[in-house]
């Protein structure tokens, strides 16, 4: 299996464990139809024809909305995962391939009478599966529109007013800023701290004024864009919540303070 684009590399480690699996799978399993040839231009269902089919010569493109998701090549074992539910995705041939062809209820019946065999399809099915997933994900992440922009900010200049509505997210790349509430310095921004979420993420008011300590670069992100980007990428929202927890710290420290004066 191959795609035309860069995917991760977990990805490409699933689909050699699957890979991995086939020669167990495939061992001793009546073949239907022997170094069948598909035409090109060929849509197979699977599912509707309760086959499986093992590619020999050739490659036969999965699609979704006219886009190619994966490449099965030789040495591929496809239909396995359609056998009790359609999938969404279609097999299309864009040459004539050489498969062996399978009977699905067969395959099953010989697969499960071997505990071995058994535990080598779980394994198939599982790798399979998980490899999907990080494809929707990764496609998913294409897709996404991140627009951000790059201001630069002056020492002492306001990043953020205080009671503002407007809801851009804010990553300090370079320099140093800090956080005020009322006049009160109430903590500090680092590098590569994510601030101003709250009010994109809820709709309210600034809670805070942020001033630049020094001169600074600062990547900002529209509300729509940032909400895209939590969705679509687990790592921006670890980094949230953690600069959020550290600003929760520090702004108790600093009630703290200011109540034992």
């Amino acid at each position: 299996m191959f795609t035309d684009s860069q995917i991760p590399q977990e990805c490409l480690q699933l689909w050699k464990d699957c890979c991995s699996q086939v020669s167990s799978l495939v061992s001793d399993i009546p073949v239907k139809n022997s170094d069948l040839c598909i035409p090109a231009d060929t849509e197979i269902d699977c599912h509707h024809s309760q086959s499986i089919y093992l590619i020999k010569e050739g490659i036969l493109k999965e699609t979704l909305d006219h886009n190619v998701l994966i490449n099965h090549e030789a040495g591929d074992l496809v239909g396995l995962d359609t056998i009790a539910q359609k999938k969404p995705t279609r097999l299309k041939t864009e040459f004539a391939i050489i498969v062996d062809e399978y009977d699905s209820g067969l395959f099953l019946n010989n697969i499960y009478r071997d505990p071995v065999r058994t535990l080598a399809l779980i394994r198939f099915l599982s790798s399979l599966y998980h490899s999907y997933q990080l494809i929707a994900c990764y496609y998913n992440q294409e897709v996404t529109e991140f627009n951000p922009e790059i201001r630069q900010y002056n020492k002492d200049e306001i990043i953020i007013e205080e009671k503002a509505t407007d809801n851009e997210v804010f990553t300090l790349l370079s320099g140093t800023a800090d956080a005020y509430v009322s006049n009160t310095r109430v903590g500090e921004i680092k590098t590569d701290e994510i601030f101003g979420a709250i009010t994109a993420l809820t709709g309210t008011p600034r809670t805070a004024r942020v001033i630049a300590t020094s001169d600074c670069t600062v990547l900002v992100v529209p509300s729509e864009n940032f909400q895209d980007l939590l969705k679509t990428r687990p790592g921006t929202v670890n980094k949230l919540i953690e600069d959020m927890a550290r600003t929760i710290a520090a702004s108790n420290q600093k009630i703290v303070e200011l109540s034992s004066k």
